[in-house]
């Protein structure tokens, strides 16, 4: 067995029964997550917190502030049993008490209750799935954990999640399909009670299509969100009108007087992507506006970060460029923006720019930034919603809901006489 990098002795030789971790961008990649003790697993993130342990080395100087007290290895676990035999009533009243089901009055059950938090009494999550075949957790995958637009998601998914006693572990997948693969074969054998995920799709139309219907198949549902893996697929979803997004911010782009646009692709592969590329195209032939290849960039086969600058720059620093460009995510429009900076160009005056999705920056920067504004907590409340919803069964037809967005206008984009 492979234990965590920063564990000093051997699993067994510890004496804790919990932690607390906290998450960040720094996965192993090898193997995410590690078995310590009695199926207790962590991720191997790259801070990693212990209350009441000494023999732990961290990899971080931060302390966590709140960690709880967790019941040490020599303290032993407070069992129902124990609670039972203290007020001398049954286990079955305990457990009824404990879990808030009917046949307890009131003094008995706050007896109880109180007992429990006075021995530090934790319920046994796991026994507890056992019996309801339920672990009140979902996998969130997320193709980049960086993004703005993703940590926005994660608070409208936790909003609805938490007040209905689910977690949720979070899965990046770094637009990587084979890292998708390997998070869902782990969820599946994890039994999780539902996956919402942004599917992947490669440069070649590969997808891991087959483990999202696996997943269903073993009764585990599935909510996509932000994207697909095609229009017509039959799992529920939440997405944004990316079509009209576009055309939209086209049109406003055409009534300023402009007619010779450009927009920058984050990845073609990606259906959001190929959903806005299609929007720019219609709006060209709509207003009658020239559809320049030469203006269309397409990141699909970038990975670093000076390839999509590179990219914009070439195009910017031509002969004959375009009055406008959109961007199709936030990313991108900072590549522009710095694109623009490094060829001293001035926006709007030489360059106007649409953004993509409404981050703080937009309007912390001069000029302030034209942007297509995603409805993002929104989006991550309904997920959640439709998420629940197919674990309690309280819906039997596909769901698929599409939401609009909102051109945000501010500085960046000219008139031209």
């Amino acid at each position: 067995m492979n234990y965590h990098p920063m564990v000093t002795r051997r699993p067994e030789e510890f004496s804790f029964r919990s932690a607390v971790s906290t998450w960040s961008t720094g996965l192993n990649s090898d193997s995410p997550f590690h078995l310590i003790e009695d199926g207790v697993f962590f991720a191997s993130f790259d801070k990693f917190y212990l209350t009441k342990q000494k023999n732990f080395h961290y990899n971080s100087n931060e302390i966590a502030n709140d960690c709880g007290d967790f019941p040490m290895e020599n303290e032993r676990k407070v069992t129902i049993n124990d609670i039972a035999r203290i007020l001398g009533v049954s286990s079955s009243t305990v457990s009824r008490a404990i879990s808030g089901k009917p046949g307890v009055n009131r003094d008995l059950r706050n007896k109880i209750l109180s007992m429990a938090r006075e021995l530090g009494y934790i319920p046994n999550i796991a026994a507890k799935s056992l019996k309801t075949s339920k672990t009140k957790t979902i996998g969130l995958l997320v193709s980049d954990i960086k993004n703005p637009f993703f940590q926005d998601f994660m608070s409208g998914l936790e909003n609805v999640l938490f007040h209905r006693g689910y977690k949720f572990i979070v899965c990046n997948t770094d637009e990587d399909i084979k890292k998708e693969e390997i998070y869902l074969k782990w969820l599946l054998e994890h039994g999780v009670d539902g996956i919402v995920a942004a599917p992947l799709m490669d440069i070649n139309g590969n997808n891991n299509r087959t483990l999202y219907r696996k997943a269903r198949k073993f009764g585990i549902k599935v909510v996509f969100y932000d994207r697909l893996l095609e229009s017509n697929d039959d799992f529920d979803s939440i997405t944004i009108d990316n079509r009209q997004a576009i055309f939209e911010a086209v049109e406003y782009l055409k009534k300023l007087g402009h007619r010779e646009l450009g927009i920058y692709l984050y990845k073609s592969n990606i259906y959001t992507v190929k959903e806005r590329l299609e929007g720019f195209k219609r709006a060209c032939e709509i207003f009658d506006l020239p559809f320049n290849q030469n203006w269309v960039i397409d990141g699909a086969t970038f990975s670093k970060e000076e390839d999509y600058k590179k990219a914009i720059v070439d195009v910017l620093s031509s002969k004959h460029r375009p009055s406008a460009i959109l961007a199709t995510n936030y990313f991108i429009t900072r590549m522009i923006l710095k694109a623009a900076k490094d060829l001293d160009l001035k926006v709007p005056d030489e360059l106007s720019i649409v953004g993509f999705d409404d981050i703080v920056e937009n309007e912390l920067v001069t000029p302030t930034i034209t942007t297509i504004k995603q409805p993002v907590i929104e989006m991550g409340k309904i997920a959640g919603t439709l998420i629940l919803d197919l674990i309690d069964n309280k819906s039997s037809r596909i769901s698929k809901i599409v939401l609009k967005t909102e051109l945000v206008i501010r500085e960046s984009v000219r008139k031209i006489a």
